[in-house]
């Protein structure tokens, strides 16, 4: 996942490795760091009042999309945030989660179900399907000859 957001994040901003050095702090907040069509980050070389400033101008000049976009800088560095929020679907899958797994859902569904309004149940414990319901069937009677017989699957 970290590698296909640097991978966005390196469509629209510079490389800041060989910049920033161990020691060093780097800050941006949204007031200061806008200047013109710049967007600047500033990295100090260490927490002492003496510490010398740098800013650095970490926006790509020829960003994604801003060929695409408009045909003035100025213009094109306005629709970046669309432009941003159009590539993300492109560039990051969406994960799906694994979901609960089938016993849990059916024992949720049969103790908790009935404690809840009918509008939270369906929300928090909705009946699981006829599938599930067989599969687990099908796993609590494979549990309960294991436990009668517990050399059988040996």
């Amino acid at each position: 996942f970290f590698s296909r957001l640097g991978r966005i994040l390196n469509l629209f901003y510079c490389e800041l490795s060989g910049l920033i050095k161990q020691n060093h702090i780097f800050l941006m907040n949204h007031s200061s760091c806008r200047e013109g069509n710049k967007l600047l980050l500033d990295i100090k070389d260490s927490d002492l009042e003496t510490a010398t400033y740098l800013r650095f101008n970490v926006m790509k000049q020829t960003f994604y999309g801003r060929k695409d976009a408009a045909t003035s800088f100025a213009a094109a560095i306005n629709c970046r945030p669309q432009i941003m929020r159009d590539a993300i679907p492109n560039m990051l899958p969406i994960l799906t989660l694994p979901g609960i797994n089938p016993y849990t859902q059916v024992e949720l569904h049969d103790k908790f179900g009935p404690c809840l309004d009918a509008a939270d149940a369906t929300i928090t414990c909705p009946e699981p399907s006829e599938k599930i319901r067989a599969l687990v069937k099908n796993e609590k009677g494979d549990r309960k000859t294991l436990k009668l017989h517990p050399t059988i699957g040996r």
